[in-house]
């Protein structure tokens, strides 16, 4: 788990003190080791520099060996992630007579790509993001896994590709000052992220996950616009045909847990009372804490709210009866938020609203001082259907089915003024993949998203005709768009700020195939209930565990804390910011404030999407131009 960044084909010099200076703002993904490559005998680069820094979070074969900027044979390799299968592709090259130096994924990797070249990518099994270069033949390569789980930003500038693990840097590594976007400032009010492919700043983008991105210095220089290039992508691959097998979900997900527990640094588990980590705490008593201590981390809260899990959490262990299961509570507080809130832009460098950011940034912190590496529960609600909005989804179809929408849709036009109201109304009225994306847009701010935003909706929409008949669509659909961009973004910017590695195991190449053959009953029975194929295997592995515990999801109590503790901070930034300098009517959101603050109505989320986007823009300011209205 680490940081890169990189220019190739910069005209003119780059010194080797800037690249560590940039280098030591994100030390954070990486404060083990930081390397520097300025790579020389690039073909056909004459008068011109391709450059890399690394900073490295040592997990595996932690002597300096595998440090990077990992330089061979005039190749060469920057590499953020796991590969969790690195041991078997090992052993398929040393057959082909590949011999190597150290005992990490990283050079597995660097051997993979010199003997398959592209074809190595739909061989990995793990979460990465890489850049890999041929200084003979001055080509590269940039890649993301097939599920966006680690991040990867770039940008074409003046004949140069310039790209990094953190937006900021790639801001830094471009001359100018870009300027932001208000198409994405508005994408972002309506999902409370900023979706794939764009990013907040005009011609800065996200590689989208499961694509690759290659190029020559060649075609650099000749102008050439480089397009991503998709190696796997889930619209396709659910429609694919298969033939049928039998599901063994416990030994798929044994197998993911014994590959994801590979660390040779101190490792725990995120722990809430819910299905997904109650699930692999199960598994982990069942299989791996024979010979070895396991520590599991739940939250607690210093006032007591309905969203604390901890007593849950640490029954649950206890009914084990396992002592070596440890149950770690972690404590968050408002004041200790408030304190470093300021700073979460440091590491979310782009606006995004989901609240649950701030306890993964929280508990990441304090796991840290006991672990390096935590496995967590993300992407089972996306696999194995299990928001509840997918319910509610499911309920409304199937009113759809029955051709009862025409008349509740009529009946509910005239009052669709609240949000449940509204987006009962657009899945009523909509085809199915409009009404998925239209249910995120608050009913406070649907009046600031442009027709044009809505109506293109380009991130979205692409390729999805295929899959619009499917009864897991909303799923499908978020494992292409929400899934990356707002879990998974939020998972490694909180985490990586406290020099954390997260795994998702569930999250697998197997698990995913595994998800993508199961049938939709396994998933969500007649009586609406998800997750049903977890559910079943959890209480065979824990009779313990109560099954009727509501989900409360991974957050903490915004709304008492915006109309309390942050009530002056968060009315004072949103005043003293000029809001006009987004591209935004600072009239419409005084009067949200006033109708929030002094007569108690209105929407706490549309506050706090607003509030997000106020610190991110005094964040990082300084760096920009203004906007770009497109």
């Amino acid at each position: 788990m680490c940081g890169f960044a990189g220019v190739i084909n910069k005209k003119g010099s780059l010194s080797q003190d800037y690249l560590k200076a940039l280098a030591n703002k994100v030390n954070y993904r990486g404060p083990d080791s930081t390397g520097i490559a300025v790579l020389e005998n690039m073909r056909g680069a004459a008068g011109h520099t391709t450059a890399l820094f690394f900073n490295r979070l040592a997990i595996i074969d932690l002597n300096a060996r595998s440090n990077q900027p990992f330089e061979r044979d005039n190749c060469v390799l920057v590499y953020n992630g796991e590969i969790y299968n690195y041991r078997a592709i090992k052993q398929e090259l040393q057959a082909l007579g590949h011999v190597f130096e150290t005992t990490s994924d990283t050079e597995v990797l660097f051997h993979a790509l010199q003997q398959w070249g592209k074809d190595a990518i739909p061989r990995l099994n793990g979460m990465f993001a890489f850049c890999w270069i041929n200084k003979r033949n001055g080509q590269f390569l940039l890649c993301r896994d097939r599920l966006g789980i680690k991040p990867l930003y770039y940008t074409q500038h003046e004949g140069s590709i310039i790209f990094a693990s953190e937006l900021h840097t790639v801001l830094r590594l471009t001359p100018g000052r870009p300027a932001i976007s208000l198409q994405a400032v508005k994408m972002y009010l309506w999902m409370q992220y900023v979706p794939t492919p764009f990013t907040i700043i005009e011609n800065i983008y996200k590689l989208p996950p499961g694509h690759w991105l290659e190029g020559s210095v060649e075609a650099l220089q000749q102008g050439e616009q480089l397009a991503p290039t998709a190696y796997w992508d889930a619209y396709q691959e659910v429609n694919k045909a298969r033939q049928s097998r039998s599901i063994d979900l416990e030994a798929t997900l044994k197998l993911s847990l014994e590959r994801q527990l590979e660390a040779d640094v101190p490792l725990g588990l995120f722990l809430s009372s819910g299905v997904d980590s109650s699930l692999l705490a199960a598994m982990v008593n069942k299989y791996f804490a024979r010979d070895r201590d396991f520590s599991f981390f739940t939250v607690a809260y210093k006032e007591k709210t309905h969203l604390d899990e901890s007593d849950d959490a640490r029954d649950y262990i206890n009914g084990f009866h396992n002592p070596r299961l440890h149950c770690h509570t972690l404590v968050v507080d408002p004041d200790y938020i408030s304190h470093h809130l300021d700073k979460l832009y440091n590491y979310f460098d782009e606006p995004f609203a989901d609240s649950a950011s701030l306890l993964n940034w929280t508990i990441s912190q304090k796991a840290r001082e006991h672990v390096t590496v935590a496995i967590s529960g993300d992407g089972a609600d996306e696999l194995f259907w299990g928001y509840p909005r997918y319910r509610w989804w499911q309920v409304l179809t199937s009113l759809q089915v029955k051709g009862l929408s025409p008349l509740l849709a009529a009946m509910i036009k005239p009052f669709a003024r609240g949000q449940l109201l509204y987006n009962a109304l657009y899945v009523l009225e909509s085809d199915p993949v409009k009404r998925h994306f239209d249910t995120f847009l608050s009913a406070g701010l649907r009046h600031m998203i442009t027709e044009s935003v809505t109506e293109n909706r380009i991130w979205a929409m692409e390729g999805t005709k295929a899959i619009a008949h499917r009864r897991d669509l909303p799923a499908i659909l978020d494992i292409k768009t929400y899934l990356a961009d707002a879990m998974l973004y939020k998972v490694d910017r909180a985490s990586m700020a406290a020099s954390l590695e997260v795994r998702v195991p569930y999250l697998d190449n197997e698990m995913l195939d595994l998800s993508l053959h199961l049938p939709f009953a396994e998933k969500s029975d007649k009586q609406f209930r998800h997750k049903s194929v977890l559910k079943k295997l959890l209480l065979q592995l824990a009779p313990h565990y109560n099954i009727n515990n509501p989900k409360k999801g991974f957050n903490f109590p915004v709304e008492k804390w915006l109309r309390g503790e942050w009530k002056n901070r968060v009315r004072d930034s949103i005043t003293r910011t000029a809001l006009h300098k987004l591209g935004l009517d600072d009239k419409v959101f005084m009067k949200m404030l006033d109708r929030f603050y002094h007569h108690g109505k209105g929407n706490y989320t549309d506050i706090w999407i607003l509030y997000n986007l106020v610190l991110w823009h005094d964040q990082f300011a300084e760096l920009f131009s203004g906007f770009h209205n497109e």
